[in-house]
């Protein structure tokens, strides 16, 4: 608990220091821009990359003079929706809602559209005939094929093959449906390096994970690569590589190679050691102020362009580390 409060400090000094960097047009009361009340509900903070998305928004719309209400739903989907009733009940003027899942969120939008206030989806998108009034998410599906084909080609310069157990959110997830397609269109893409052994279903329990990553890889000796849809889902691949005497880095004979999404500070830090061949980072900061900004928009009667608005995330490897992991929100957590 205590290093989770650490980091969770670090992150919100680090927000507070990036927020006054941002883009300054528009911004605060000084402006002459309308103060509204923003709803703000989110799953949970079980990530580090939703506590620094969360406290990015909150510093977001304040500084844009908003009143900001925030909830937690504590990984209830059920709880969820009644909190946004009651967000709604106190007349917010719209809502930023990081959902606990894609489908059960309709109810909530349904009620939002009902009542005339505005539903912001962030990160977590929702798909049907039922959609919130703009979606800022990570472009999932390209960004898990395109990580993947960054280590293909760096794959066919070495001649090596690659045999795959490939871990899979819950599916009721968007973002997780999304990322398995990205990394299947990967895999059809590039048949000469992968060959695809498993699947493990870990619905983003991490002893699900562990103990599916331990059956798949005893099942398949031969097996060479992990692909993991979230950074979130390390410690039972390190555990599993562990029992196995394989985590290793990069240039030992015992190495297993892994290849990442999600650019926390855990993922980036293996990467920056040499456990990780590759991250697809989605941009905390980038989706908060985007998120705010469209939130503050539609309550002035603007309309966004399409439903969803893409961050298009940095796929940092081993090759251009150098380069793009600067450009991460979790680079300045790394030692």
């Amino acid at each position: 608990m205590m290093k989770r409060l650490a980091v969770n400090a670090v992150l919100v000094t680090s927000v507070l220091f990036l927020a006054g960097c941002g883009n300054q047009q528009g911004e605060g009361g000084t402006g002459g821009e309308k103060t509204i009340t923003l709803g703000l509900s989110y799953d949970s903070l079980e990530s580090a990359w939703l506590v620094m998305n969360h406290q990015a928004v909150i510093e977001a719309a304040e500084k844009r003079g908003a009143k900001v209400i925030s909830v937690m739903a504590e990984g209830d989907a059920a709880k969820q929706n009644v909190q946004i009733e009651n967000l709604l009940a106190r007349q917010v003027d719209a809502i930023i809602c990081f959902p606990k899942d894609s489908a059960a969120i309709v109810k909530s939008i349904k009620s939002c559209r009902a009542a005339g206030v505005p539903i912001v989806m962030i990160n977590r998108p929702v798909s049907g005939d039922n959609l919130p009034d703009v979606q800022v998410i990570a472009n999932n599906k390209a960004m898990g094929k395109k990580v993947l084909q960054a280590f293909a080609d760096r794959a066919r310069q070495d001649g090596k093959t690659y045999n795959v157990v490939l871990l899979i959110g819950n599916l009721s997830d968007e973002n997780a449906a999304l990322r398995k397609a990205g990394h299947h269109q990967a895999f059809a893409d590039n048949p000469d390096v992968f060959k695809l052994l498993a699947e493990v279903p870990t619905e983003w329990n991490l002893d699900t994970a562990l103990k599916g990553l331990q059956n798949a890889l005893q099942a398949n000796p031969d097996a060479n690569l992990i692909v993991t849809p979230s950074d979130y889902l390390w410690p039972p691949i390190r555990s599993a590589l562990e029992q196995q005497n394989r985590w290793a880095k990069i240039g030992d004979p015992r190495h297993f190679p892994v290849v990442s999404f999600d650019g926390d500070e855990v993922g980036m830090q293996y990467l920056k050691d040499g456990y990780n061949w590759g991250d697809a980072a989605q941009d905390a900061l980038l989706e908060a102020q985007l998120a705010v900004d469209w939130a503050f928009k539609i309550n002035d009667g603007q309309t966004p362009p399409q439903n969803i608005i893409y961050d298009e995330g940095q796929i940092v490897t081993l090759d251009n580390f150098a380069e793009e992991a600067p450009k991460v929100w979790s680079y300045s957590l790394l030692k």
